[in-house]
């Protein structure tokens, strides 16, 4: 009498499996192959082993320079560049003084990045439209037989700044200074564009 009684339909447990990383892994492994082979065959997926690509665009200078001198009244240089040169931008920015200044983008040959501007703003207007700052000249430098100014840019990126037959022009990126030198010299005898 003084025992408790037990039910007598009580099963006993099922013996389970032990858990383990490797049991978890091969019971994950299925479900991870059958997603990759979907992603696969819909295109969504892609292995790159060498690690992500960036696609960088790529410009017609001459085409969009042709297009940008019927916004401007001045004549626009086209610098004439190494091959392995990639101009990968060409814009028409309107400044508060409503001089406008035409701005091309190349990635150089060692993967630095240069922009080149025209403008008939002032010289202190563009550089301080493109280093985002007021200027802070570093010194001269000459280039291509004319003496251009060295500005302080942002983001440990420099500027160069001179007058091309009354056009003021401005080069600025983060390139070596043999680059910077590479597009001024093209800049200065570069034909003009009407």
């Amino acid at each position: 009498m003084g025992g408790v009684a037990e039910p007598s339909n009580q099963q006993p447990a099922p013996s389970r499996p032990p858990r383990t990383v490797s049991a978890m892994v091969f019971a994950i492994l299925p479900l991870v192959l059958i997603a990759f082979g979907m992603a696969g065959l819909l295109g969504q997926c892609s292995f790159n082993p060498g690690g992500p690509q960036v696609q960088v665009p790529t410009v017609d200078v001459p085409a969009e320079l042709d297009r940008a001198s019927r916004r401007v009244d001045f004549p626009l240089a086209d610098p004439q560049l190494p091959a392995n040169w990639r101009a990968n931008s060409v814009n028409v920015l309107t400044l508060r003084s409503h001089a406008e200044v035409v701005r091309v983008g190349w990635l150089t040959g060692d993967g630095h990045y240069l922009r080149f501007s025209q403008s008939t703003a002032t010289e202190e207007e563009l550089v301080t439209a493109d280093t985002r700052q007021p200027p802070q000249a570093l010194g001269t430098v000459e280039a291509g037989g004319q003496q251009w100014v060295r500005y302080r840019s942002v983001e440990g990126e420099e500027a160069w700044a001179t007058d091309r037959n009354g056009v003021r022009v401005l080069i600025a990126g983060n390139a070596t200074e043999p680059e910077f030198r590479t597009l001024a010299e093209a800049a200065l005898k570069a034909p003009a564009r009407p």
